[in-house]
């Protein structure tokens, strides 16, 4: 980050980004230093404290009236496979990083805040007011693995806290109210939303993304957003065969290395997908699609922060 206490940005009208909107300046300045007070008091704010402790992680199942155990989602089953996970106390932040977050890291860094095409890629402005944008100040930040991990790290940096990505264990126990088996989904009660059809329908009007810890209640650990508002990125590479090569592990941190990346927040608590963190377009093999998805930091703990942490 430059040392400098102001920073002035100048974003380029374009008919592709459907102009400049009038109520936004193109010419616009502002206080770094300040912004990113803020942004380290909101993360200290934020965190949630876990105990951790031992659960089935995977697909857990269930005992049916006819004594018999099967798995939620048969066709997954092999690679999630449920195993005895042991993990230590962390913190996760209560909410996903918003684009407001994310910005502020953008120009803290002098990296140009920009909406991405196939191949190429256009200026934005940072900071977006319009509710209905994609990119507005309080929605989720979609962003690519490697772009979630700098962020986590360099607020880390900011906040001398060991913050990070969390692991795939990590948001799942916390996605299951600490493991908890009556946790199906990873929703505020464990319960599907359609059990709900206020919220469902709630859901369904405003659209894909909303803005962050707005559109259902927090879980029992306070942490919103954990089965809607967008698929998030984990710290682990993607392997079918992890949970079955690893029966039983204690702070467990994936494979060493892989081609995935490992996305969460499906149907159910358990559910995991690997995904590449970019592709070849199908229209020209020279583009590549960069996946994005939401996130949130994790802090690597044993204990929760005190007053005089802060």
């Amino acid at each position: 980050m430059r040392n400098r206490s102001l920073v002035t940005i100048l974003v380029g009208c374009s008919t592709l980004l459907n102009g400049c909107e009038d109520e936004q300046s193109a010419n616009a300045t502002y206080d770094l230093p300040q912004l990113v007070t803020q942004l380290t008091e909101k993360a200290r704010d934020n965190l949630a404290f876990i105990e951790g402790g031992t659960f089935i992680m995977g697909d857990f199942g269930a005992v049916g009236e006819d004594g018999v155990w099967r798995p939620y989602f048969p066709p997954t089953i092999e690679e999630d496979q449920p195993h005895e996970v042991t993990l230590s106390n962390y913190s996760l932040s209560k909410y996903k990083t918003t684009w407001g977050d994310f910005d502020t890291y953008l120009l803290a860094n002098d990296i140009e805040p920009i909406e991405k095409g196939l191949n190429q890629n256009w200026p934005r402005p940072p900071f977006e007011q319009d509710s209905s944008m994609r990119f507005y100040v309080d929605k989720p930040a979609t962003v690519s693995w490697q772009e979630a991990k700098n962020y986590c790290q360099w607020l880390g940096a900011q906040t001398t806290l060991r913050l990070d990505l969390p692991t795939s264990a990590q948001w799942e126990f916390a996605g299951r109210n600490r493991g908890s088996q009556e946790w199906v989904y990873s929703t505020h009660d464990g319960q599907p939303l359609e059990s709900n059809p206020e919220l469902s329908r709630q859901l369904h009007e405003s659209g894909e993304f909303g803005p962050v810890g707005s559109r259902l209640p927090p879980n029992p650990l306070g942490l919103h957003d954990m089965a809607d508002n967008g698929k998030e990125w984990v710290n682990d590479w993607f392997s079918e065969t992890w949970y079955e090569d690893n029966p039983q592990v204690t702070d467990p941190k994936g494979p060493k290395g892989g081609v995935e990346k490992v996305i969460r927040n499906f149907d159910f608590s358990f559910s995991r997908v690997g995904v590449p963190e970019s592709v070849p377009s199908m229209s020209n093999e020279e583009w590549l699609i960069e996946a994005e998805y939401t996130f949130r930091c994790a802090l690597q703990s044993p204990t929760p922060l005190t007053d005089k942490d802060q």
